[in-house]
């Protein structure tokens, strides 16, 4: 006669891959010592829509916002895309949440956008890109310029 400890299916532990999750979070640091480094103020616009309309687009001065967030800046970060420097922390947490459970780790909430948010979504996003070129107060500072 077996007991019912006898029925119960033994697990095998599963071997999870380590070096996505490594070379995922190496690239994502290394992008962060260069960026934190090299200040891409000085280089060319590198936006085809600001190249060919001279407004900013919804992500124009998230590069250069994310280097001075780096540098301890937050004024200045703001000052070049308060929408991007809004998003840091989320992506942040999206990354660092995604990497640990990639090693194995806790599975902490990650951020998700709802797919019913997603029109909200782009039409916010819509919206900023219509008025941080407005040239009127109190939508001028949201431009790069």
């Amino acid at each position: 006669m077996t007991s019912t400890l006898d029925r119960t299916p033994h697990r095998t532990p599963v071997a999870r891959p380590v070096c996505a999750p490594l070379l995922v979070g190496g690239a994502f640091l290394a992008g962060c010592i260069v960026m934190r480094a090299v200040d891409p103020a000085g280089g060319p616009t590198i936006c085809p829509f600001k190249a060919m309309t001279g407004l900013d687009c919804p992500g124009c001065g998230a590069t250069r916002a994310v280097h001075q967030l780096l540098n301890g800046h937050l004024m200045a970060a703001l000052d070049l895309n308060v929408f991007a420097v809004v998003l840091v922390p989320f992506a942040a947490w999206w990354c660092f949440t995604t990497l640990v459970r990639g090693w194995g780790g806790p599975s902490w909430r990650a951020v998700t956008i709802p797919r019913t948010w997603l029109p909200l979504t782009i039409v916010v996003v819509m919206v900023f890109g219509v008025v941080r070129n407005l040239p009127m107060e109190p939508f001028h500072w949201l431009g790069t310029a």
